[in-house]
């Protein structure tokens, strides 16, 4: 019996007593083609994961009294529609955590997404489309530039929400980053963010600590964002100075428009500086289009392309990329 059936048939005979526990997911396909590499190797035609991430997970939580919660998710690895394969090795490598939650806000343990990515992430007019984002193109994702959008052996630390302020600190120890390797450059992770909401403003900031020893192109790294919702457009700016000096410094814009249940927008990414200088310059670009025919499923129509600064330092073979596709929720 696989991970996924068996874990199914647990939770099916016995948690599910606890009427808040809740499965979930998200399911992607469609048609089209990737940025592919230099080599030739491309992924054209039917396509999975391009605009949403196909996934299931389970979540839920214990009340404990006296305003304490039990909390827990567990979320798979992204599934290829394409062949049913499980990525992670059929394992739960998007969420795996468990903690604590009450007014003085929230703990969690294990493998989760990091403060950037739970905060930040918001300022990618596209939802971070993994298969356009023209943040992603340039290496800027606005949900996990610093060293990924997850870390294992993560504590992470919410401040309950206070007149639109959220605060989230992560810490990751030095051991866990390194196994136990003492010839291991790895440091201990430490990563927070704020956002404040207000109305149709939304600001948001991370800054995360070098991640490796001996290194001269490591450094602090800090993203700086703002979104405004005009409710007939919305705008979306990001500035980010990645941990990396390779990686850079750079920017993202982004403008969307809904029309009924169309939203249509574009979103364009820059690297200002950089200390490769090849890589300086380097833009993409972003047209999105989604149509909701539910609250839950959703058409979508995506195109990205690149320069020549961005094609050569991400070894693309193509400029441009597209995708074509559906999303389902449940």
């Amino acid at each position: 019996m696989s991970l996924v059936a068996a874990v199914a048939a647990m939770m099916a005979g016995t948690a599910f007593a606890q009427s808040n526990v809740t499965i979930y997911g998200e399911l992607d396909a469609g048609v089209g083609q990737r940025y592919y590499d230099a080599a030739g190797n491309k992924e054209r035609g039917v396509i999975t994961n391009y605009d949403g991430t196909s996934r299931w997970g389970l979540r839920g939580s214990e009340d404990l009294g006296n305003g304490l919660k039990a909390d827990f998710n567990l979320e798979s690895g992204a599934i290829d529609l394409k062949s049913g394969s499980i990525g992670g090795n059929g394992g739960f490598n998007r969420q795996a955590w468990v903690g604590l939650s009450g007014g003085f806000g929230s703990v969690m343990i294990g493998r989760t997404t990091t403060p950037q990515n739970r905060i930040m992430g918001q300022f990618d007019l596209n939802d971070t489309a993994d298969g356009s984002s023209a943040l992603k193109a340039v290496r800027l994702e606005a949900n996990g530039s610093f060293g990924g959008s997850r870390q294992d052996a993560q504590i992470q630390y919410a401040t309950p929400k206070l007149n639109g302020f959220q605060g989230r600190i992560a810490y990751v120890p030095e051991d866990n980053r390194t196994g136990g390797d003492p010839a291991s450059n790895n440091k201990a992770f430490v990563q927070g963010a704020v956002e404040y909401k207000n109305g149709g403003l939304a600001i948001g900031a991370a800054v995360q600590s070098k991640l490796v020893k001996n290194s001269t192109d490591a450094r602090t790294g800090y993203a700086v964002a703002a979104k405004y919702d005009f409710t007939s457009f919305v705008i979306s700016g990001l500035y980010t100075q990645d941990e990396s000096k390779a990686v850079g410094r750079g920017f993202g814009l982004g403008a969307a428009v809904p029309l009924g249940n169309l939203t249509a927008g574009l979103q364009v990414a820059r690297i200002t500086d950089s200390s490769v200088s090849a890589w300086e310059d380097a833009t993409a670009f972003e047209l999105f289009g989604d149509y909701k025919l539910s609250k839950r499923t959703r058409l979508y129509a995506n195109y990205g392309r690149v320069n020549k600064e961005a094609q050569n330092g991400r070894n693309y073979g193509s400029k441009n990329t597209f995708g074509l596709g559906v999303v389902h929720k449940f």
